[in-house]
């Protein structure tokens, strides 16, 4: 079977909150060959409303975007809710703080990670995320340089097995990429064809799983 007949998601995408942008949007990402999506911080009330394709799945992504020192409380606070919690990368201390905290779901492009943050981050399940929209919207410098951080990340995250996820971080449907494409730009800093896959369908499909009604904790779920 070939490596892109899984089911693929892509976990950070952010649109406005308004039911007929999300509707298109959906109904591209499953001509591309999604079966799922999450809206980061969306204000459309019920997802469940919004007309979407069969087959495709919309969730809810909150993006946690506050100073180092009230980081973990708001970790702890959301952790218990079916959202996927993500942290936006920063600075190393912010990074200590998100890794450190159990309840996350993804870091997502960390800049200045290393073998400390990523054994913790392991420790704690925690997925390393790799924004896969930095490298198509920037270009010269700016995107040598995202593409050396991620050629880092990616070097932890073998080391450690860590779980990694791509994400085009879409901000419109323009932004959306096709599994096979976000495959090729991930091979621009390393990633095998095979990683790349697993970090779209295997990894986000682990997240979802612990996301649901049924999860407790690991190895332990309501039959």
């Amino acid at each position: 079977m070939s490596l892109f007949d899984a089911r693929f998601y892509d976990l950070v995408v952010h649109l406005p909150g308004n039911a007929e942008e999300i509707s298109r949007f959906s109904f591209v990402a499953k001509r591309y060959g999604y079966s799922g999506i999450a809206l980061v911080n969306s204000k459309e009330n019920s997802l469940h409303t919004v007309h979407k394709p069969a087959g495709l799945s919309i969730y809810r992504s909150v993006e946690i975007s506050i100073k180092p020192s009230r980081l973990r409380d708001e970790i702890k606070k959301q952790r218990a809710s079916q959202n996927i919690l993500i942290v936006r990368g920063g600075d190393e201390e912010l990074d200590r703080q998100a890794v450190e905290t159990e309840g996350l779901d993804i870091l997502l492009q960390p800049a200045k990670f290393n073998n400390v943050l990523a054994a913790t981050a392991a420790n704690n399940s925690i997925t390393l995320g790799f924004d896969i929209g930095s490298i198509i919207r920037l270009r010269g410098e700016p995107r040598a340089r995202e593409l050396r951080i991620m050629r880092t990340n990616l070097k932890h995250a073998r080391k450690y097995d860590l779980q990694m996820i791509l994400t085009t971080d879409a901000h419109s449907l323009y932004d959306l990429r096709s599994p096979r494409e976000m495959a090729a730009l991930a091979g621009l800093f390393g990633m095998t064809t095979k990683e790349a896959a697993d970090a779209m369908s295997k990894s986000p499909m682990e997240i979802i799983r612990k996301k649901s009604h049924d999860y407790i904790r690991e190895g332990i779920e309501i039959i």
